[in-house]
């Protein structure tokens, strides 16, 4: 962990604090349902969810563009490692909700946790897995493409993503997509080929953030609820402007620290615990319970208290696992590079495929 820049490790903790108080906002706030149903909630827990919201909304996107900005490395190890993740969490979550909590409980939810990814446990997940499966060619096509071409393509594909797919809703959808990633990912290499400074970000990510803020109320007054949650789809211009923004603020700020580092190698554990559909269902039951009760002011200190409280618990559980679990990765791997029979496979493919011979057409 000494090797790893202890800024961008404190970005990861920023971006996951974020992330989990817009599923707050969202799930157990119910900010989407507010808006839809604006003449019958309390103006002023509406505009303060879009509020929070437009600020932290720029969670996934950065995570993206640290992917990218610093390229990903396909290893077996870390394949494995993720994979493992998910399905402890996956199968522990639902086991545990089957004996304690049978009322909420589906024994469908056990049969879709032993397959977490094609189940759709989690969306980013089966969404990051493919970008990093496609990620070794995209490392090789920017590396290998000249600026000026690397431009063009990457215009085109901002077209896509941020003109079709935020206007119309076409290819890259509302940003919950392949297509998204991989834009972003190349975005953000091109933008560390063309070694690329900024000065004061801070200032344009909290522009950037109020205008977006701004843009929803303006929806609301003139009564075009459904523009204002097209505006926090995340192939939003906006959002991916103040993504790059926030990920310079933290690039300029010089600090190293093992604690940041050793918290920060826990956040994707606190992702796929508070995110799992059914835990996310009690966060959000808990929100909803005290969001119609109580005044705004002690309604944000539930908030504040929920999001340590997820935080908190979510990184010991994590670091725990890891503590128990990482020997056992290890050997999987170990097993899996040296297991004879999948090498005997290896080997007859190649045979396979050395033998596939591509004569030229007799004219």
């Amino acid at each position: 962990m000494k090797n790893r820049e202890s800024n961008i490790e404190l970005l990861r903790i920023v971006l996951m604090i974020m992330i989990i108080t817009h599923h707050i906002i969202v799930h157990g706030f119910g900010l989407e349902n507010m808006v839809n149903d604006f003449f019958h909630h309390d103006k002023n827990k509406l505009y303060f969810g879009l509020f929070i919201n437009s600020f932290v909304i720029v969670g996934v996107n950065t995570f993206v563009f640290i992917s990218g900005y610093y390229g990903m490395k396909f290893k077996l190890k870390v394949l494995v490692s993720i994979l493992f993740q998910a399905l402890f969490y996956s199968l522990f979550i639902s086991l545990l909700f089957a004996v304690f909590n049978h009322s909420m409980f589906d024994w469908k939810d056990l049969v879709r946790s032993i397959f977490p990814i094609s189940g759709n446990v989690w969306w980013y997940l089966g969404v990051y897995l493919a970008l990093y499966f496609i990620s070794p060619f995209l490392n090789k096509g920017v590396d290998g493409i000249e600026n000026k071409q690397l431009m063009l393509l990457l215009l085109g594909l901002l077209y896509l993503d941020c003109f079709a797919g935020f206007i119309f809703k076409t290819v890259s959808g509302d940003g919950f997509t392949v297509f998204h990633f991989i834009t972003i990912y190349i975005l953000a290499r091109f933008l560390r080929k063309m070694n690329i400074i900024i000065k004061k970000p801070i200032h344009f990510f909290l522009v950037s953030a109020l205008v977006l803020f701004c843009s929803t109320l303006f929806c609301v007054d003139i009564h075009k609820f459904a523009f204002v949650w097209r505006l926090f789809s995340y192939n939003n211009p906006l959002l991916i402007f103040a993504a790059i923004m926030l990920f310079f603020t933290f690039k300029n700020i010089k600090v190293q620290s093992n604690f940041i580092n050793l918290i920060s190698s826990a956040v994707f554990g606190i992702y796929l615990i508070h995110e799992h559909p059914l835990i996310r269902k009690e966060i959000a039951h808990f929100i909803s319970q005290v969001r119609g009760k109580e005044s705004l002011s002690l309604l944000m200190l539930y908030i504040v208290c929920a999001i340590a409280t997820i935080f908190t618990i979510g990184s010991l559980i994590e670091l725990s696992r890891k503590a128990i679990f990482t020997k056992i990765e290890d050997k999987f791997s170990l097993i899996w590079q040296k297991n004879s029979v999948i090498t005997d496979v290896k080997k007859l493919c190649y045979s396979f495929i050395n033998r596939l011979k591509i004569t030229k057409p007799t004219t």
